[in-house]
């Protein structure tokens, strides 16, 4: 029985490391991003208007705005700032904050504004 409880605490433990109950959002790393979008597509709103956006292993990227054609683009991760970083035709590239608030959840942050967009990660490619 002893054995039993040390086992189900050194569980307990683990699962609390790996995501603690109610930590709420943090900022995500370089490589936490990176691992979060590689392969991967994203499900939000931004300002007003859905999208969706995959995000391809090799640094391509594609984002469809609701009611508009899919526009391609380059994606990257600075590690020295911990942000996500953008190239579309006409801006050039673009940083943003990427925080979690859970597993499939992340938060893009305009730095010069605050503005935030909550989104969610969906596997692969759905667009």
């Amino acid at each position: 029985m002893l054995k039993q409880l040390i086992a189900a605490a050194g569980v307990i433990f683990a699962l609390t490391a790996i995501a603690p109950a109610s930590a709420g959002e943090r900022q995500l790393n370089a490589a936490e991003i990176e691992a979060a979008l590689a392969g991967n597509t994203v499900d939000g709103n931004w300002k007003g208007t859905a999208f969706k956006q995959f995000f391809a292993k090799n640094g391509a990227t594609t984002y469809v705005a609701e009611g508009s054609a899919p526009s391609p683009g380059k994606w990257r991760t600075d590690p020295a700032k911990n942000q996500y970083c953008s190239w579309w035709q006409g801006t050039g590239w673009d940083c943003y904050d990427i925080f979690s608030d859970g597993p499939d959840s992340i938060i893009w942050v305009v730095p010069s504004d605050g503005y935030r967009s909550p989104s969610t990660v969906l596997p692969g490619n759905r667009l």
